[in-house]
C-alpha cells in the first residue's frame, strides 16, 4: 500500500510544482510587460515634455518680442505731432492703435493698406503721416522706414522672420500633401534643423519631419532628384513655419520667402510650397476656383528640376556616407533651376496671367 501511495503523491506533487512554475512565469511575464509599457510611456511623456518646453520657450521669446514691438509702435504714435486735418488724424490713430497689437511687420501692412498708391506701385503716405517723419533725424531716432512704406518687398525685410503667413483650412483627400506635418506640428518641433539626403529619399526613424516628407514624396510620379530637391526646400520651409527664428528664415531661398499677399490674405497652406512668387500671388487671388487635390496632384507630377536624366546627384564622402553633389544643390536652390511641364501650364492658364511661361516651361526630351 505504501508503495502504491508514493507514486500517487509524487505525481500530484509534480503537477502542483508545474502549476506553480506556470503561475510564477505568468507573473513574471505580466510584470515584464507592465514594466515595458511603463518605459514606453516614460519615453513618450519625455518627448511630449520636450515639445512643450520648447513651445513654452518659443512663446516666452515671442511675448518679449511683441512687448518690444508694441513699445516701439506706441513710441512712434506718441511722437507724431497733431495733424490739422481731424479726419486724417483719426484715421492715423485708428490705424496705429490697431497696429500696436500686431507688431512691427503687421503695422507696416496696416499702414500700407491705408496709404494711397502711386502709379509706380509705391505707397504715398505723405498725406497720412506727419511731415516730421520725413526728416532723416526722426527716422534714425525711431528706427522706422521712411514715409514711403512700400518700396521694399516685404520678403526682403528682416523684421518678417517671425511673421507667419495667414492660412485657412481646406478639405483635401490627397496623400500627395505633407498632411502629417500640417496636422502634427510636433513633428517639426522635435526634428533637427538640417536633414540628411538619405532621410528624405528613404525615410528615417529619428527625423520624423524628414520621414513624413519622404512618405509624401514617394507618392509623387517623378524622379528621385525632384523628390530630394523639393523635399529639401520644403523641410526648411516647414521648420521655419512652425519654429520661426531669424536663422531658419535665412535658410530659405529668396524665391521661397513669403510675398506680401501671403501675410495679408488668408489662403490654404499648400500655396506656400509653390516655388514661383508670381504663381503664389495669382493662386491666392483665385484658389477657390481650383480643386486643391487636382492642383497638388498635377503639380507634383509636372514639377521638374533641370537636372540631366540618369545623371547621379549623390556622391560618396570620405567617411563612406552619401551627400548631395554641389552642382545639383546649386541648380535646385535657384528658381531658374525648376520648371513645369506644358500639361500643367495648359491646365491652369489663369494661374500664369502676366507671367512669362517661357522661363518656367520645362520641355521633356
Amino acid at each position: 500500500m505504501a508503495s502504491q501511495r508514493q507514486p500517487i503523491l509524487s505525481d500530484s506533487l509534480a503537477k502542483k510544482r508545474a502549476r506553480d512554475r506556470r503561475a510564477q512565469q505568468n507573473v513574471r511575464d505580466k510584470r515584464a510587460a507592465h514594466v515595458q509599457a511603463l518605459e514606453q510611456r516614460i519615453v513618450m511623456l519625455e518627448s511630449e515634455l520636450q515639445v512643450l518646453q520648447q513651445r513654452c520657450h518659443s512663446l516666452c521669446c515671442e511675448n518679449e518680442t511683441l512687448r518690444d514691438r508694441q513699445s516701439q509702435v506706441c513710441h512712434l504714435v506718441t511722437s507724431w505731432p497733431a495733424c490739422n486735418n481731424p479726419t486724417s488724424n483719426d484715421v492715423d490713430l485708428k490705424n496705429t492703435a490697431a497696429a500696436s497689437t500686431l507688431g512691427t511687420a503687421d503695422a507696416l501692412l496696416a499702414l500700407r493698406r491705408h496709404c494711397p498708391m502711386r502709379e509706380d506701385g509705391s505707397a504715398q503716405s505723405a498725406k497720412l503721416l506727419s511731415p516730421a517723419l520725413s526728416e532723416p533725424a526722426d527716422i534714425r531716432a525711431l528706427q522706422t522706414p521712411p514715409t514711403t512704406v512700400a518700396p521694399m518687398p516685404l520678403e526682403g525685410n528682416s523684421l518678417l522672420w517671425n511673421t507667419s503667413p495667414i492660412h485657412v483650412e481646406f478639405n483635401s483627400k490627397s496623400k500627395h500633401w505633407f498632411s502629417a506635418c500640417v496636422n502634427s506640428p510636433e513633428l517639426a518641433l522635435i526634428s533637427p534643423d538640417h536633414p540628411q539626403p538619405l532621410e528624405l529619399l528613404y525615410g528615417s526613424k529619428t527625423n520624423l519631419l524628414a520621414n513624413d516628407i519622404h512618405a509624401s514624396t514617394r507618392r509623387w510620379p517623378c524622379r528621385d532628384p525632384e523628390r530630394l530637391a523639393a523635399g529639401w526646400l520644403t523641410y526648411y520651409l516647414i521648420k521655419w513655419s512652425w519654429q520661426p527664428c531669424e536663422s531658419r528664415f535665412s535658410r530659405l531661398q529668396d524665391f521661397q520667402k513669403p510675398i506680401d499677399d501671403q501675410f495679408c490674405k488668408p489662403h490654404p497652406c499648400f500655396i506656400d510650397i509653390v516655388f514661383w512668387p508670381e504663381l503664389r500671388a495669382n493662386l491666392i487671388k483665385d484658389y477657390h476656383l481650383y480643386d486643391s487635390d487636382e492642383f497638388v496632384g498635377l503639380l507634383c507630377c509636372c514639377l521638374k528640376v533641370r537636372w540631366p536624366w540618369n545623371e547621379p546627384f549623390l556622391e560618396p564622402r570620405d567617411n563612406g556616407e552619401l551627400a548631395m553633389r554641389p552642382d545639383f544643390y546649386n541648380i535646385f536652390t535657384r528658381l531658374d533651376g525648376w520648371g513645369l511641364t506644358r500639361e500643367f501650364i495648359d491646365r491652369f492658364p489663369l494661374l500664369f496671367k502676366g507671367v512669362d511661361t517661357s522661363s518656367i516651361h520645362y520641355e521633356i526630351i
